[in-house]
C-alpha cells in the first residue's frame, strides 16, 4: 500500500467519522425529544467516540497546527465553500426546482462568509487576549459575537433561536 493511498484512506475515514459524529448527535436529539433518554445517551456516547476517530485521522493528516495556522486554514476553507461550492449547489438546486435546498444552500453560503470574517477577526483576540461569547442561530448557522441579535441577519429568525456556545 502506498503512502498516497493511506492518505486518501485517512481523508475518507475523517469524512466518514465526521458525518457519523453529526448524525449521532442529531439522532440523540430526536431520541431525547421522543422521551428515549437512554438511547439519547447512547447516541451521544458513540458520537463522542466518532469524534476521537475523526481527530486521530486529522492529526495523521497533519492538519492540526498552531492556532494562528488553524485560523488561516479555517478562513480559507470557509471562503472556498462560499465561493467555489455553494454557488454551484444553488444553481443546480434551482435548475431542479428544489427551492428548499436552494434556500438552505444560499443561507449556508452567506453564513460561510460570516464565519470567515470571525476567523479573520479572531487573530485580534490572540494579540489582545480578549474573550467574547458567541451565539449560533439554530435555523441557519449564523454566528453572532458578544450578543445575539434581535433578528438573524441571514434568515430573520428571532433572538430566541440563538444558542450561546463557548
Amino acid at each position: 500500500m502506498s503512502d498516497e493511498k493511506t492518505t486518501q484512506n485517512l481523508k475518507v475515514a475523517y469524512t466518514a467519522e465526521s458525518k457519523a459524529l453529526v448524525r449521532n448527535r442529531l439522532f440523540a436529539e430526536i431520541a431525547d425529544e421522543e422521551g428515549y433518554e437512554q438511547i439519547g445517551k447512547l447516541f451521544r456516547a458513540v458520537a463522542e467516540a466518532e469524534s476521537v476517530h475523526a481527530k486521530n485521522a486529522l492529526r495523521m493528516l497533519g492538519e492540526m497546527k498552531s492556532t494562528e495556522e488553524n485560523l488561516q486554514a479555517a478562513f480559507e476553507s470557509e471562503m472556498e465553500a462560499k465561493n467555489d461550492h455553494y454557488p454551484g449547489f444553488i444553481k443546480q438546486a434551482e435548475a431542479e426546482e428544489k427551492s428548499a435546498a436552494a434556500l438552505i444552500f444560499s443561507r449556508a453560503r452567506d453564513v460561510e462568509e460570516r464565519h470567515a470574517q470571525l476567523y479573520k477577526g479572531a487573530l485580534d483576540y490572540l494579540v489582545k487576549e480578549e474573550v467574547a461569547d458567541y451565539y449560533v442561530c439554530n435555523v441557519c448557522g449564523y454566528v453572532a459575537e458578544r450578543e445575539a441579535p434581535d433578528e438573524c441577519p441571514i434568515c430573520q429568525a428571532a433572538k430566541d433561536a440563538f444558542k450561546m456556545v463557548g
